[in-house]
This record gives structure tokens, C-alpha cells and sequence, in this order.
């Protein structure tokens, strides 16, 4: 089955993707007014429509300016705001931060132009973002050598990690140059600066004084660069076209000083606990193994004393089958003697030391008759100790 989700969560869902798209947090929209009404609250509500379309428009009582003051159904303005979704309802809304009367918008929709075509290339897209690296020791810097930007950005910096090294590269960062010298200190980063990461910022101002971080070339300038860039221009609620292609972007100078630098203290402390965790880990490894060696040390023992038993035992093993061995062999040898005894007593030589002899012919054949040889045949006789050779003078015939 598939998943389900409440309503709520579904609102929820569609709210955070609206509000997690940066194209749709800082937009000009032109249209008119209508359905206008002022709550009890303070809020303001109405529609904003052209020919075609229209969209509820939210303007709380914080934001309420002279010009938002003075609305009227009919009314052409320039809106500045952000989409989101009224979750109770369903419905998503502009909420508006500033209103511009339309006749003197000009300018927003010179940008706004520019950021269509720039879109159209996909020049804002995220697949060009660069990641910041691990480890930056080199920060490049390109503001307005005065003022209290570069002044809250060292700071910032110095606190957080002072031995971080600061490459200043000053520009103008308003009128007509502001733009070729901002390109200009990207470009030189790029090629020579060898920094690992570059803040290109300013202080807050009207929409004029930002129109330098607007500029088509300076976006195409940052979109080219190797290095990343953060950007950090105006208040948190300022948004120029610079912000859309940077890799990525800080809500004040002092954002991006942060955003580029690892807080040395916080890694110290992170680092000191790794250190203790991975010591506690080490030394619970090694009183494992003392463990295990322990566990081996006795079996080493037993194994020592099953040895010992099992040697005892063979050694009287040996022993028992060496006394067998020698009574079977003095039994087989005292049986033995016998056996020789009792032939010793048969033998020929026995009964030859008695007296006896044995005679051969010439062939060497035993003469045991005297019918067997005649007068004058050589015989051999066979005495105890040693022979005699005879020759037969006369027989007797029994």
C-alpha cells in the first residue's frame, strides 16, 4: 500500500518546498490591487492581479510603509516578497515586504528582465554550486576598504579562528565603476590570489546603491569563478541577482565571515572529545584483550597440566612395555637355550667328541656299510677335531 500522509503534513510538505526555494523568497511582482481590506490586527490583505491571474497578498503590520499606508483597490504597484503557503487553508500567498508605487518601478524590472534571462541560461542553477573546502586558510575579501564591513568581517574572522589569513582587495561598491572593479577582484583571486574562498560584500542601501551586485557582468564574472564565492551584500533582508549565483550566500558580512571559517575554539573541543573518545575506546579494547589473554592463560595452564599427565602416563607406559619386552625375551631366550641344549645333544659334533667318526667315498658320499666300498678305495674320515684319509686294506662282511 502506499504511503499516507495527513492533510496537515501534506500543507507542511508543499510550505517547506515553496519556502525552500530561493527564487521564490525575494521576487518583484507588478499588479493591481483589489479586495483590499485592513484587519482588526493591523494586517493588510488584498489581491494583486493582472489580465490573466491573481494571487492573495499578505502585508503584516510590521512592514506596513507610507506608500503601503496609502493602498487603494485599482491601485498599479511593485511588490517585494516571498512565497509561502497558508497552511490552514491551503493556499499559498505573497508575503510582502516593500511596495512600490508602479510608475517609478523602472528598475525592478530591469532586474527582474535580467533574471529571467539569466534563469532561462540556468545560470542560477544549483548543479554549478561549489562546495566551501574543509580547510580554508586564505580568505579573499572584496569590499569597500572603508567602512564597517571589512572592519565586522576581520573581526568575525579574528575571534573565530585567527589564524586564517585575510586578502584584501578593495573596490568602489556603488556608481558606474563599481561593477569593472568587482569583476576585476574576482578575477585577480582567480588568477593569482591563491585564496581558497572569496567574500564579495557591502552594507545595506536603497536598490540604487545595490545595483552593482545586479549587474549582468559581475553575475557572470562570479559564475566563471573557479574559487568559490560567498556573497554578502546589503541587510539579511536585501537580495540581489549576486546572491542567485553565488556558491552560496550570507545574510550579513558577518554570516559570511562566519560561514568561512571554522570556529578553532569549537574544533578544539571537538577534537579534545574525539580524543577521549577514542581514548576510552583504546583502553577498552586493550582491557579486552587482557581479557581474552587472561582467558587464553588459562587454557594454556590446563593444557600445560594435561601435558604434564598425559607425559606421566606415557613415560609408565614405556616403562611397563619395557619390562614386558625383557621377560618375553628372557622367557624366548631361556627357551631358546633349551631348544639348543636338546640339539646340542643330537648333533653329529656331539657324538664325533664321543669317539664316533663318519666315512666318506670320493664322491663325498657317507659310507655307512662295508659292502659299500672295496679293498683299496680312498676313503675320508670325519673326526671330532679334524680328518684322515685312509685306504681300505680288507673289510669285514657281518
Amino acid at each position: 500500500m502506499d504511503h499516507q500522509i495527513t492533510v496537515k503534513e501534506l500543507n507542511s510538505l508543499v510550505k517547506n518546498l515553496l519556502e525552500n526555494e530561493i527564487l521564490l523568497q525575494n521576487i518583484w511582482i507588478k499588479g493591481e490591487v483589489s479586495n483590499l481590506k485592513i484587519a482588526m490586527s493591523g494586517h493588510i490583505y488584498f489581491t494583486l492581479k493582472d489580465e490573466n491571474a491573481a494571487v492573495s497578498v499578505a502585508l503584516f503590520k510590521s512592514q506596513i510603509t507610507a506608500t503601503a499606508s496609502k493602498l487603494k483597490n485599482g491601485q498599479q504597484i511593485l511588490i517585494k516578497g516571498k512565497i509561502s503557503l497558508y497552511e490552514k487553508t491551503g493556499s499559498y500567498q505573497l508575503y510582502a515586504q516593500e511596495i512600490e508605487e508602479a510608475g517609478i518601478g523602472n528598475i525592478y524590472h530591469q532586474i527582474e528582465e535580467l533574471k529571467s534571462k539569466l534563469i532561462k541560461e540556468g545560470i542560477f542553477d544549483n548543479i554549478h554550486k561549489k562546495d566551501l573546502p574543509a580547510n580554508i586558510e586564505k580568505i579573499g575579501v572584496i569590499t569597500s576598504s572603508k567602512g564597517a564591513v571589512l572592519h565586522d568581517i576581520k573581526k568575525v574572522v579574528g575571534k573565530r579562528n585567527p589564524f586564517v589569513e585575510i586578502i584584501i582587495y578593495p573596490v568602489t561598491v556603488q556608481g558606474d565603476e563599481a561593477p569593472k572593479e568587482i569583476c576585476k577582484g574576482i578575477e585577480s583571486f582567480n588568477k593569482y590570489g591563491e585564496v581558497d574562498v572569496i567574500i564579495v560584500a557591502r552594507g545595506g542601501g536603497s536598490i540604487e546603491d545595490l545595483m552593482a551586485f545586479n549587474s549582468e557582468m559581475v553575475i557572470r564574472e562570479v559564475y566563471k569563478s573557479a574559487i568559490p564565492v560567498i556573497s554578502a551584500v546589503g541587510h539579511e533582508t536585501d537580495t540581489t541577482l549576486i546572491d542567485y549565483v553565488a556558491d552560496i550566500r550570507g545574510a550579513t558580512p558577518s554570516h559570511a565571515a562566519e560561514l568561512a571559517t571554522i570556529n578553532i575554539r569549537d574544533r578544539l573541543n571537538w577534537l579534545k572529545d574525539l580524543l577521549i573518545k577514542n581514548e576510552n575506546k583504546i583502553l577498552g579494547r586493550i582491557e579486552s584483550y587482557y581479557q581474552e589473554l587472561d582467558l587464553k592463560s588459562d587454557k594454556l595452564k590446563n593444557f600445560h597440566i594435561r601435558i604434564k599427565t598425559n607425559s606421566e602416563t606415557l613415560e609408565n607406559s614405556f616403562l611397563n612395555l619395557k619390562k614386558y619386552i625383557l621377560n618375553k625375551i628372557d622367557k624366548e631366550q631361556t627357551k631358546y637355550n633349551h631348544i639348543g641344549e636338546k640339539l646340542n645333544l643330537v648333533s653329529p659334533l656331539n657324538i664325533l667328541k664321543k669317539g664316533y667318526s663318519i666315512a666318506y667315498n670320493e664322491k663325498d658320499q657317507v659310507v655307512n656299510s662295508s659292502q659299500k666300498v672295496k679293498v683299496d678305495d680312498k676313503l675320508k674320515i670325519k673326526l671330532y677335531q679334524g680328518d684322515l684319509s685312509c685306504v681300505v686294506t680288507g673289510k669285514d662282511i657281518e
